[in-house]
């Protein structure tokens, strides 16, 4: 066995238990919304299946460029891990992105520290890890609500290139506990100077948040998503989180939505609805920014 320091991002698809074990109910419009084929009947258990074909790709697509990674998928769930934080840090990023662009909600953990791997491995099997960084991984994306990402505190001291600014400290209202969050959707591309946050213009990140928001309330590939109280809870969550730091770093945007107003208003889905929102979300920020 091989043991040795670095990065694990352990990544879960948000509302798949649910799904299989058929607390939501699947239909021809969820099919349709995401241009997925059917095979007579609209089955939960094949949408399910094409999501997680939808999620290989974007594992495949974050991974298959970048050196001294490696991955392993776990049907819903995942694990990315590299001696270079920096590397993993970036394929996370990049995966919340694509994942949320694409229509998938995903949550995860961020853990430095041992990680544990066979000499050799039978790559039929699949990837094998192991260790106590895998394990606080695992921990930490249980701690949230919604499309985000718990970092443990190692992690930001093994930045090389990855400004510190994007792990902030938050506060866990229901028992006051301190954790930390990585703000991977203030970053729309590739992170390569700790003191050039984007190589995109202002206007530029900022319609690319915007495109994000667009999606969690009016995308209906995510129909299928809020059709339960807990799916909504994440969504709404998510859209608070984002827009939060959205008006963070832009003030002169007035788009704030609080998970207590958001959770109110998911049910407007439609691709009509959502090239609608854009265009006004477009023309404030030609207009502000």
């Amino acid at each position: 066995m091989i043991e040795k320091s670095g990065a694990v991002f352990f990544v879960d698809i948000l509302g798949v238990g649910a799904l299989t074990q058929g607390s939501i109910q699947i239909n021809k419009e969820h099919f349709e919304a995401r241009r997925f084929s059917y095979e007579n009947k609209f089955s939960e258990h094949q949408f399910c299946a094409k999501l997680l074909l939808k999620f290989r790709r974007i594992l495949v697509s974050a991974t298959e460029n970048r050196k001294n990674i490696k991955v392993a998928q776990l049907s819903d769930c995942a694990f990315l891990w590299s001696e270079d934080v920096d590397v993993v840090v970036n394929a996370a990023r990049e995966i919340m992105w694509k994942s949320l662009l694409g229509g998938l909600m995903c949550r995860g953990g961020l853990a430095y520290g041992q990680i544990v791997e066979p000499d050799k491995v039978n790559k039929q099997l699949g990837m094998f890890i192991c260790g106590g960084a895998v394990t606080e991984a695992v921990k930490l994306e249980g701690q949230l609500k919604g499309m985000r990402v718990a970092v443990s505190p190692e992690v930001v001291a093994e930045f090389k290139n990855i400004p510190d600014n994007i792990v902030v400290p938050k506060t866990n209202p229901i028992d006051c506990s301190v954790f930390d969050e990585l703000l991977w959707f203030v970053y729309p591309n590739e992170i390569t100077n700790r003191y050039s946050s984007s190589h995109k213009s202002e206007k530029e990140v900022a319609l690319s948040i915007l495109k994000l928001l667009a999606i969690l309330k009016h995308s209906p590939k995510l129909a299928w998503n809020v059709s339960s109280h807990p799916g909504k809870v994440q969504v709404a969550a998510t859209i608070d989180v984002i827009s939060e730091q959205l008006v963070n770093l832009y003030p002169s945007l007035d788009f704030r939505f609080t998970a207590e107003y958001a959770i109110q208003a998911l049910g407007n889905r439609g691709n009509n609805k959502y090239e609608s929102v854009m265009k006004l979300y477009k023309s404030e920020v030609n207009r502000n920014l």
